[in-house]
């Protein structure tokens, strides 16, 4: 019981990285350090958010700047923006999925301004702009008011999350599969709550359905293998993602202090001393 617990700290000690909903906006200097991250909503298309003007116009005024969008622990950067409302101070940001790179820094470190009312307030508004300038790419929905309610239940349910009242948020989430069985973000949900839940064993089946190219998914994965002590397709499953990040080596590191292989923990210390400074000590704490 007490290898248990222990494995579960040592899984929870970055999970700050994922920690949050996953969809921001940033503006990054000319190195791509953040400098000011704003809150944003999906719209009807993958590749459009509905966002504050502020950071557009902190993108305007500072020389060498860039728009980023953090999404499920990926930044994508940002190739269009469009002026919903001036007045108002809402806008569209469209981004380029072709630029996909994994997140390279932590949201939560960085000051955000995390208030949607006005964006809520807006959505219909959005929704109609992204109709007339996309026509020929919008998603047809056959009934827009379902579609509606749907969106409202997801924005009721992520606020039950953010309060830790996983079971009214896990309720929500079933209904809405059963309405669209194959809807990925809802699938990753009920994962993510399963394993706040620590029913892991459910976490798995739905995390299990989900393609193996997101970091977060991929992550609690493997800590789940690692929890129930299959080392062996945790590590298989790190390998094959073919994602190098500094929490998939701190991983590796966990696993292989676990099967007692030190010397192959150490080298993945030896890794991330030059990619995370915070992860390689912990697990060279962990390794003495």
């Amino acid at each position: 019981m007490q290898n248990l617990v222990l494995i579960i700290l040592l899984l929870l000690i970055p999970t700050i990285i994922f920690a949050g909903e996953r969809m921001y906006i940033f503006v990054v200097d000319e190195n791509s350090k953040p400098m000011f991250g704003y809150k944003i909503l999906e719209t009807q298309r993958d590749d459009i958010y509905i966002t504050k003007i502020d950071p557009i116009k902190k993108w305007i005024n500072i020389l060498h700047s860039q728009l980023i969008v953090v999404k499920d622990g990926h930044v994508y950067p940002v190739k269009d923006s469009v002026i919903v409302d001036k007045k108002k101070g809402v806008a569209l940001v469209v981004i380029d999925f072709t630029q996909r790179k994994s997140l390279y820094f932590n949201p939560e470190e960085i000051l955000i301004d995390k208030n949607t009312k006005l964006l809520h307030e807006n959505k219909k508004k959005a929704f109609l702009k992204i109709k007339d300038m996309f026509p020929s790419e919008v998603k047809k929905v056959e009934n827009k008011k379902e579609k509606a309610i749907f969106t409202d239940y997801i924005a009721l349910a992520e606020t039950y999350e953010k309060n830790a009242q996983w079971s009214r948020a896990l309720s929500i989430y079933e209904e809405l599969l059963k309405k669209e069985p194959n809807n990925k973000k809802i699938i990753h949900k009920i994962g993510v709550v399963y394993y706040h839940l620590s029913e892991f064993k459910k976490a798995k089946e739905y995390f299990e359905r989900l393609p193996k190219d997101n970091e977060e998914t991929i992550g609690k994965l493997v800590g789940i293998y690692i929890i129930e002590k299959d080392f062996e397709k945790a590590l298989q499953i790190i390998n094959n993602s073919g994602l190098k990040t500094p929490y998939f080596h701190y991983l590796k590191g966990v696993i292989y202090y676990l099967t007692n292989k030190k010397d192959e923990a150490y080298k993945e210390v030896s890794i991330l001393l030059q990619m995370d400074l915070s992860l390689a000590q912990n697990l060279r704490d962990l390794l003495r």
